[in-house]
């Protein structure tokens, strides 16, 4: 309603999370895009293999034909969606081979063979990173947690690291458009993600108890 693009706010979030992870001077952090610039789904997914990442976070705003839904949800990998909604959400996002020259069916001979790399344990860090990252942003912003939910999203299929797809706000409903606009509640939502990065980095590991975040 607004002329809000998806791309555009998409690529804010990523500046700035980044921006804040850099800050901690303990996370490495590389874009897939730093700038206005279109990278196909398998891409992405090389880009994090090739760099060897420990974590994978894909940014997104959600949409429907329902201007009433509104709300966040925070995804990890499984063949078999949680539900009808979490379903049609992988189909939008994976619709984007399409825009490719390619088609979802011609794509799933590659999608098994990658599937077959993606180990047990990643897809149950992945679970773990996405309820972390859920219940931070519940803590935070003022927008329904539509919960934590599975689905094939290509894009996770593909990397063979723990992943997430998060699905910020429904651009196509009027109140989570204005907030995804608005400086202050993308600065709310950026630092919830990081809150359950942080989370998730201090049960690997990863952090020492004084470290960052505080």
């Amino acid at each position: 309603r607004r002329g809000t693009m998806e791309k555009d706010v998409n690529l804010r979030v990523a500046r700035e999370l980044a921006k804040l992870l850099k800050e901690d001077g303990v996370f490495e952090v590389l874009l897939t895009r730093g700038e206005d610039t279109f990278v196909p789904l398998a891409d992405r997914s090389r880009i994090a293999n090739e760099a060897d990442a420990d974590l994978f976070i894909s940014i997104h705003c959600n949409g429907s034909p329902n201007s009433g839904e509104s709300g966040y949800e925070v995804y990890f990998l499984s063949e078999k969606a949680s539900d009808p909604g979490a379903q049609r959400t992988a189909e939008m996002e994976n619709a984007v081979l399409e825009l490719e020259g390619k088609s979802v069916e011609e794509e799933q001979q590659a999608v098994a063979i990658l599937h077959a790399m993606q180990t047990t344990e990643n897809i149950n860090s992945g679970s773990e990173l996405a309820a972390l990252v859920a219940r931070a942003l519940q803590r935070r912003i003022d927008l329904e947690n539509r919960g934590v939910k599975q689905a094939a999203f290509y894009v996770l299929r593909g990397t063979y690291v723990p992943a997430i797809l998060l699905e910020m706000a429904f651009v196509t409903n009027k109140k989570d458009e204005a907030k995804l606009e608005s400086k202050r509640y993308r600065r709310k939502l950026v630092g919830g993600v990081y809150a359950g990065v942080l989370d998730y980095a201090r049960r690997q590991g990863w952090l020492k108890e004084q470290g960052g975040g505080q």
